[in-house]
């Protein structure tokens, strides 16, 4: 148990660093497509806190240093349903706001 609160409490003080915003929840969809660098994520709940031109998927970059740990988080909390915390900062060149950090909350 007392691991678990420190692992909790690295991975909040992880968001807390960053500038940006974290939104709690499901994923509700993930697409990948061919003209987007990287992965369209859907969440419970959407934000938008840069105002950027899209408002309906949260991206998650392909060349993220991260990209792979962050899209097997967020395919098994989908195929699960559980909720997540994703940490939303900055807008990509399509206007997606882009996913820097996530971590699964059951």
């Amino acid at each position: 148990m007392r691991r678990f609160f420190m692992a909790a409490s690295l991975c909040l003080s992880v968001f807390a660093a960053q500038a940006g915003v974290t939104v709690h929840g499901k994923i509700t969809e993930v697409q990948v497509w061919p003209a987007h660098d990287g992965v369209l994520v859907r969440h419970q709940a959407m934000t938008n806190p840069e105002g950027c031109v899209r408002n309906d998927f949260f991206l998650i970059r392909q060349g993220s240093p991260m990209f792979k740990e962050i899209y097997a988080l967020l395919v098994s909390a989908h195929a699960s349903n559980k909720q997540v915390q994703v940490h939303i900062n900055g807008c990509d060149q399509q206007g997606f706001p882009v996913i820097t950090a996530v971590a699964s909350t059951n």
